[in-house]
């Protein structure tokens, strides 16, 4: 008998516990907020099961939850995921669909945001007003249940996001006097297609006073913690509707972002200056952007902000050689997908890759301040 009240008292149990939005049926509804923080919301998958489609990003995720959001008047909705403090659960799968309960439609899936285990997708060209479904897995068998947070905002664009509405840039003397902190975050793409990278998208545009000299060094750089690792600039002479390309660059040597060396160009014309991000699958976020004279650098000062970290030999064997170790904290290791391979903390100037395969990966180097360096690698 005892042991039949313990069974019955286990079982109901189960029940309580199970989340309450386990089956697609009862999602629980979120509000478009206008940024992660103002639409984000506390959740949690523990006593989750498994339900509906299987994530095409994912064959393993497994034990969901469900969420719904309805369509705001711009059609465009970014839905993020981020893990809570204290909380086992640290890798999710997201998957978006249009529909009804059992009679789903895939719109998109998302594994990995790049660098985090977490996961996001941006979408655009949404009917207004409908209502999305929304689940959230874990990634496999294997990863912990717990909180985590969800939010789902509404993509206004930057500021900054069209040819008209470039913000100005002052001429400064070397980088960092040049410098601001700008954001690709809701960008949408506008302008020609830059030559040096017709994949390159979701740009926003600054302009610039040539000075006196017509030298003009133009350069982006990335941001602590920001997850846009991957620039390409483009500058243009004339108007707005009617630009004319003068250069383009995708990457800086051993840098995914990217700068552009001005020479002869007319004092006093305004050039107009596009940023974009490498491609579909490159993250957005903040970045640094400056325009500085390069006549007011002396010749040594030109030399140490042209040197770089690099890496050798690049394509590599077995091993590789960094050139400067003393300011790396930790070297992780993606695929070009973003998915991480693995990390190195407090790595030596010689790190050994033999068990990784033979292709392209993203070496990240994450610097005592913060800033991430991130450089393309081969193995052979």
């Amino acid at each position: 008998m005892k042991n039949k009240l313990l069974f019955c008292w286990l079982f109901l149990m189960a029940i309580i516990i199970k989340a309450q939005n386990n089956d697609c049926s009862g999602a629980v509804l979120l509000t478009v907020g206008t940024s992660f923080s103002s639409g984000a919301v506390n959740s949690s998958n523990t006593g989750a099961t498994t339900d509906g489609p299987v994530a095409s990003c994912n064959s393993d995720a497994v034990e969901n939850v469900w969420f719904k959001v309805v369509v705001p008047a711009s059609g465009k909705l970014m839905i993020e995921t981020d893990q809570v403090a204290d909380s086992l659960f640290d890798d999710s799968v997201l998957t978006v669909y249009s529909g009804t309960c059992g009679n789903l439609t895939e719109i998109d899936c998302n594994d990995d945001k790049l660098q985090d285990l977490f996961s996001s997708l941006s979408l655009t060209g949404q009917t207004p007003g409908a209502t999305l479904y929304i689940s959230v897995s874990k990634y496999d068998d294997y990863t912990e249940n717990g909180e985590f947070q969800i939010s789902a905002y509404d993509l206004i664009p930057a500021a900054n996001d069209n040819c008209a509405e470039a913000i100005s840039l002052s001429v400064g003397t070397d980088f960092s006097s040049g410098a601001i902190t700008a954001t690709n975050l809701t960008a949408t793409t506008d302008g020609p297609t830059a030559s040096c990278n017709s994949d390159a998208v979701e740009n926003v545009w600054f302009k610039v006073v040539v000075p006196a000299s017509g030298k003009l060094m133009i350069e982006t750089d990335q941001v602590a913690d920001s997850l846009f690792d991957d620039s390409v600039l483009t500058v243009y002479s004339g108007t707005c509707g009617n630009l004319t390309e003068i250069d383009c660059n995708d990457d800086k040597l051993q840098d995914l972002f990217s700068s552009l060396s001005l020479t002869g160009q007319t004092p006093g014309a305004t050039l107009y200056i596009s940023v974009s991000k490498y491609d579909d699958n490159t993250e957005n976020g903040e970045f640094q952007i400056s325009v500085y004279d390069t006549t007011s650098l002396a010749t040594n000062e030109v030399i140490q902000k042209k040197r770089e970290i690099n890496v050798s030999p690049n394509p590599f064997t077995d091993q590789l050689t960094i050139s400067d170790i003393s300011d790396v904290q930790s070297i992780s290791i993606f695929d070009p997908s973003g998915k991480l391979i693995k990390t190195i903390e407090k790595p030596s100037s010689v790190i050994y890759l033999t068990d990784l395969k033979d292709g392209l990966y993203l070496l990240s180097l994450k610097m005592n301040s913060g800033i991430i360096k991130t450089i393309k690698i081969i193995k052979k």
